[in-house]
C-alpha cells in the first residue's frame, strides 16, 4: 500500500537525476540528504568514474538549485582523476606563505569519500569598512568566510573552515 502525498519539488529534481543515471555504471547519483550547511537545505552527491562524462556533467549540472525558499546543493566527484589533488595543490599553491592559513589537511569520511579542508587560523580579520553598525567603522570576522565568499569554489569536496582555536600550533 502507498501512501498518499505530493513530493516536494526538490525531492523531485533529485529523483529525475537519479533515474537519468540509473543504469550508467559509471554514474552513482547518491541519496538527498537535509544539512542546513550554511546556505544550503538539501545535498547530494554524483561520483563519477570516467573523466569525460565527470568534465560534460560539471558543466552542464548546476551546483546549486534554489527552489523558492529551500536550496539544494550537488557535489560532484571524479573518481577517474580524484579532482581533490588538483584543489588542493591549487590551494597549497595559492596560500604558500600565508600566516592566515592553519594548514591544508586531506581526509575521508565514513563514505570513503574524499574531502580537502583549507583551514585558517582561528583570528579575527578586521578592516575599515564604513560600518554605521561597528563603533569603529570596522568589518570583522573570520577568514574562512570571507574565502567562502571570494573563492567561488570550482574544486567539488574543497572546503574552507577554521581551525580550532584549542589545537597546538
Amino acid at each position: 500500500m502507498h501512501l498518499i502525498g505530493l513530493s516536494t519539488p526538490w525531492s523531485m529534481w533529485h529523483k529525475k537525476i537519479k533515474a537519468l543515471f540509473e543504469f550508467d555504471p559509471e554514474i552513482n547519483v547518491g541519496d538527498l540528504s537535509h544539512v542546513k550547511n550554511g546556505d544550503l537545505d538539501y545535498m547530494f552527491d554524483i561520483e563519477v568514474k570516467n573523466h569525460e562524462k565527470y568534465v560534460a556533467l560539471d558543466r552542464v549540472l548546476p551546483t546549486v538549485k534554489e527552489f523558492g525558499n529551500v536550496t539544494v546543493g550537488i557535489n560532484m566527484y571524479d573518481e577517474e582523476n580524484n579532482i581533490y589533488d588538483v584543489g588542493a595543490e591549487l590551494y597549497r599553491k595559492i596560500f604558500k606563505g600565508n600566516p592566515i592559513v592553519k594548514d591544508i589537511k586531506d581526509a575521508v569520511d565514513v563514505t570513503d569519500t574524499h574531502h580537502v579542508f583549507v583551514r585558517f587560523v582561528p583570528e579575527v580579520i578586521q578592516f575599515f569598512n564604513d560600518d554605521l553598525g561597528d563603533y569603529n567603522g570596522n568589518w570583522s570576522g573570520l577568514a574562512a568566510e570571507i574565502a567562502k565568499e571570494v573563492f567561488e569554489n570550482d574544486y567539488r569536496g574543497v572546503f574552507f573552515c577554521t581551525a580550532d582555536k584549542h589545537e597546538n600550533n
